[in-house]
């Protein structure tokens, strides 16, 4: 399924300078200068000690960051890119995102996702073995929090909270709700956005399979008699854009091999299966030094041309050939993510590649 539009495309920036905060806020105000419609962060909570290789630096929380975002933006979307069904509870996740969105007049968004081990791995007494039921039912409950009323008031009773007779006062800007994206790739969480959320957010995808698996997502959309134009397609992807275009892609495959890495299905799907097999997945990895070892052996064997495949890199040219291919794909909420020069990478943005979207 085709559904490019490039008048229709909107850019967004993934902020994340772990361990830097004011640098985080300056720079998603950068991004909304430079011309981009969205700014989302990371959600961690712990990044691994000990490891010289990955997520060295430490995690700020993703939603005080968003609120002093919130006070220096004025018309980008905000969201987490994205948070889990795992450390808060629904109730915290549906006040926080619908303060936000009170805040900022309705520019607020929820992304979300089952989890990833890495960042709650030392919370022993978080039950995490049906990761895809816990999601369900925190969706349920936040939706049915902000639709609850004095006279209409929400109860809810699954395996892993129990909501009675609640009404959550303050309600979303945004009517009927906050934009909910699903972070996740399994068909059961593809399915589950077709048929309950309002758009599919993954992490790094090439466009053929980016393609493939969304069809899932719309074919679900509409087996429930939901508009497929409804559901929003968002991805979030690595981009580096230098003068020179193989100087750029060069950087991009170095400093993007090992998420390519850590998708062991897209692997396969790409043709790379022996390599697949033998590289932990993301949501699994809590970057012990078994998985670290495997996941940089399996690094080493990732071509060139693979790693090319998940990324907008090149110069401005290239970029915005990578952005229509993406878009080609049914991508229409594309989310950047700068890797190594941050200011030349959205000046490039600023002065070249948005504007020509834009006059499309």
């Amino acid at each position: 399924m085709t559904r490019f539009d490039a008048n229709n495309i909107r850019l967004g920036c993934q902020i994340a300078s772990y361990g830097n905060v004011s640098e985080t806020v300056q720079r998603a105000v950068r991004a909304e200068t430079a011309g981009f419609d969205i700014i989302s962060v990371p959600d961690h909570l712990f990044h691994p000690t000990g490891s010289e290789e990955f997520l060295v630096d430490p995690p700020w929380e993703a939603f005080t960051v968003l609120g002093a975002i919130a006070q220096q933006t004025d018309e980008v979307t905000l969201l987490p890119g994205v948070t889990d069904s795992v450390r808060r509870h629904p109730t915290e996740l549906a006040h926080a995102i619908a303060t936000l969105d009170r805040m900022t007049d309705g520019r607020a968004g929820l992304g979300i996702g089952a989890g990833e081990a890495f960042n709650f791995a030392s919370i022993e007494d978080i039950d995490w073995d049906e990761p895809f039921t816990r999601f369900k039912e925190t969706v349920s409950v936040i939706d049915g929090l902000w639709n609850s009323t004095p006279e209409e008031l929400f109860t809810f009773e699954g395996e892993y909270f129990e909501i009675k007779r609640s009404h959550m006062g303050l309600k979303p800007a945004q009517d009927p709700r906050p934009p909910l994206w699903v972070g996740g790739y399994g068909p059961s969480m593809r399915g589950f956005t077709g048929a309950v959320a309002d758009g599919w957010f993954p992490w790094i995808y090439s466009p053929e399979q980016y393609e493939a698996d969304l069809q899932r997502v719309l074919d679900v959309a509409e087996d429930r008699n939901r508009s497929v134009e409804s559901i929003d397609s968002a991805l979030m992807i690595p981009t580096t854009v230098t003068d020179n275009s193989e100087t750029a892609r060069r950087a991009a495959i170095e400093r993007n091999r090992t998420s390519l890495a850590l998708r062991p299905p897209l692997l396969a799907d790409m043709g790379y299966e022996d390599i697949a097999e033998e590289t932990p997945i993301m949501w699994e990895m809590a970057f012990d030094e078994q998985q670290e070892a495997q996941l940089l052996e399996a690094t080493e064997r990732i071509p060139d041309d693979a790693v090319d495949q998940i990324c907008v890199a090149g110069d401005p040219e290239r970029a915005i050939e990578r952005i229509e291919a993406f878009s080609t794909a049914g991508v229409d909420n594309l989310v950047l993510i700068p890797v190594g020069d941050f200011e030349e990478t959205m000046t490039h943005y600023q002065e070249e590649i948005i504007p020509y979207f834009e006059e499309s």
